[in-house]
């Protein structure tokens, strides 16, 4: 066992006693952590409001070996989440984001810059940033850091270079990327999407792949207006993309509905 300190964001709290707590982190130097917190739950607690959902904190833990839980002895606030001041969306938004890294992400397996991230995620949410460019962004970002970036220009079947000169594209959220009109008849569970749906994905993911998540969402590249169709498939490929990767439905999906219209 090795006493341990490092930031993370709070993911996940669950009532483990009746004083203490089961508290999932990401944090920056060890990735994912689950932790008992002991008196967490008193009405005097020692670790205040630093456990609050998507709080970053500064934490001290005893890293047990094996599968045990760690023990959480130390947290310090360091910044709150407040989207709940700005709307029920970013809110959302919010909880969606600490979803996805609690469901795409093992224990102890550290992953760079995948908690800055979020943290930018979640401040971009506070400050009223357009939630639906602020979410895409970090899911690219995301999948990318993971190393899961699906392909939206060669055929993930055959290779071929995608001809984006037609009506719609076929999209393989389970083959992980696009598909040529040779190689569409023999895979199952394909999207039909817009041209300009592809367009975007490909261009916010080569972003993201050349400079970090703030410069990307400082950058006035987004269209102002899309067409409600294509609003509508950006979150449909991204949905099932994650959805694909975590093997199951995130319970927050149901609750973004108004970034589609």
């Amino acid at each position: 066992m090795s006493l341990e300190k490092t930031d993370g964001v709070v993911l996940k709290t669950v009532e483990w006693s009746e004083t203490s707590l089961i508290v999932t982190l990401f944090t920056k130097d060890f990735g994912k952590i689950s932790a008992i917190a002991k008196g967490a739950r008193r009405l005097k607690s020692p670790f205040e409001s630093a456990l609050d959902l998507l709080s970053l904190s500064s934490v001290v833990f005893l890293k047990k070996s094996g599968e045990s839980l760690d023990l959480l002895t130390e947290a310090k606030l360091q910044r709150r989440f407040r989207s709940a001041q700005v709307g029920l969306l970013p809110l959302y938004c919010g909880y969606y984001a600490g979803e996805v890294i609690n469901a795409l992400t093992e224990n102890h397996e550290p992953i760079a810059g995948l908690m800055e991230s979020l943290c930018l995620t979640l401040q971009e949410l506070d400050r009223q940033a357009n939630p639906a460019w602020t979410i895409l962004d970090f899911e690219l970002q995301t999948i990318q850091r993971l190393g899961h970036m699906p392909s939206w220009r060669w055929c993930v079947a055959c290779g071929e270079e995608i001809e984006t000169d037609r009506q719609s594209i076929a999209f393989s959220p389970p083959g992980g990327g696009v598909l040529c009109p040779n190689c569409t008849p023999t895979q199952r569970g394909y999207l039909r999407i817009d041209p300009q749906t592809l367009q975007i994905l490909e261009s916010r993911a080569a972003q993201l792949s050349r400079s970090d998540l703030a410069m990307v969402l400082c950058e006035p590249s987004a269209p102002a207006i899309l067409a409600p169709k294509v609003r509508a498939e950006l979150r449909l490929v991204m949905e099932q993309v994650m959805m694909n990767l975590s093997e199951r439905r995130l319970r927050m999906l149901d609750f973004l509905g108004d970034l589609k219209r």
